[in-house]
Parts: structure tokens; C-alpha cells; sequence
């Protein structure tokens, strides 16, 4: 194996211990365990402490990644979306994807909650929230423009949107409460409609 490979080897395999890391976060925080130790998520991910050590020097460091891939997977399936789409089945389109992404992700997500607002972390520049907000606002923005949508702070209106579609709520309705997903998306996109003024 020459140079190039090596260092292509090495990539992989670093690849491959950093979303085996991450996907232990997701299985310990799908237990709740918040409060784990970077040797017990090499534990939990099969890998040798150090190698965890390297890609994650503090567990708050593989929060941190593995919120970022939750909220990176929600924003790929929600632009993944027609944009030429009448603007209220591209809303409600959204409210369905955004709804099946949280089901995967949010029982193990509903953990890791930031204590910052979402406007205090859009107005910081956090990339995982300018790129939801991004995503959302597009939406609003059509809506605005087909008359469907008065006018307004668009911030505050998908502020409204984002804290309608919380996993928790998801995660209450759908484990606690016994809804499916169609009566999910159903009630609380009637919700949003209700509270963004969507005719």
C-alpha cells in the first residue's frame, strides 16, 4: 500500500469510528443516558478509548455531533422536496417529512434540548439552525407569495412552525399517546396552519 492509499485508508477508518460513535450516542440517549463517559461510548460503539478520545475529547462534543446529524438529516429530506410544488402541498409535504425525520431521531434527541432560543441561535450563527431556518422560511416565503400567507416576521413565523413540530411532541403523542403518524401530522399541521394564517 503506497502513500495515497494509506492516507485514504486512514480517512475511511476514521470515518467509519466517528458514525460508529455517533450512532452510540443515539443508542445511549435512546436509553437515557445523558451523562455518559467517553469510555463508555467507546464501549457502547465497540471501539478502543482512545480512537473515541480523538473524535470526541468531552462528551458534550458527541452531543454536539450527533444533534448536528439529526437536524443535517431533517433539512437534506426537507430540500429534497419539489419546490415547484403548489405552495400549500409543499407546506404540508414538509409537516409530513418533518414528522417521519422526528420519529427516527427524536426519541433520542428529545434529551439533548439547547437551553438557547431559536432565534438566539439563528441570530449566533449556528449552522444547524440558519440551515433549518433557511429551509423553512423558503416555504413560508412561497406562501407569502401565492397570497396563501399574510406578510409579517417571517422569524417569528417559523419560530411558530418549529415549536409546533418539537419532538417532544412528537415523541409524547406518538409514545404516549397512542397517535400514528397520520393523526401526528394531521393535528398538529392543522395547528401550524392555524397559528401561521395559511388559507
Amino acid at each position: 500500500m503506497d502513500g495515497a492509499q494509506q492516507r485514504t485508508h486512514t480517512r475511511s477508518d476514521a470515518v467509519r469510528s466517528r458514525v460508529a460513535l455517533t450512532d452510540a450516542v443515539e443508542r445511549l440517549l435512546r436509553e437515557g443516558r445523558v451523562d455518559f463517559s467517553i469510555p463508555e461510548l467507546a464501549s457502547e460503539a465497540g471501539l478502543g478509548v482512545a480512537t473515541a478520545y480523538r473524535h470526541f475529547p468531552a462528551p458534550s462534543d458527541a452531543l454536539h455531533a450527533y444533534y448536528a446529524r439529526a437536524a443535517g438529516e431533517l433539512v437534506e429530506a426537507l430540500r429534497d422536496i419539489d419546490v415547484d410544488l403548489d405552495p400549500v402541498r409543499r407546506f404540508e409535504t414538509h409537516c409530513r417529512e418533518w414528522i417521519a425525520q422526528a420519529q427516527t431521531w427524536g426519541p433520542a434527541v428529545r434529551h439533548i434540548r439547547s437551553h438557547e432560543g431559536f432565534i438566539e441561535r439563528l441570530d449566533n450563527g449556528d449552522p444547524s439552525i440558519v440551515a433549518l431556518y433557511s429551509a423553512l422560511d423558503a416555504v413560508l416565503q412561497a406562501l407569502v407569495d401565492a397570497g396563501h400567507m399574510p406578510a409579517g416576521d417571517r422569524r417569528v413565523a417559523v419560530l411558530l412552525w418549529i415549536t409546533i413540530f418539537d419532538e417532544r411532541v412528537v415523541y409524547d403523542l406518538e409514545h404516549h399517546h397512542g397517535w400514528t403518524a397520520e393523526q401526528i401530522v394531521e393535528h398538529l399541521g392543522q395547528a401550524a396552519r392555524g397559528a401561521l394564517r395559511i388559507t
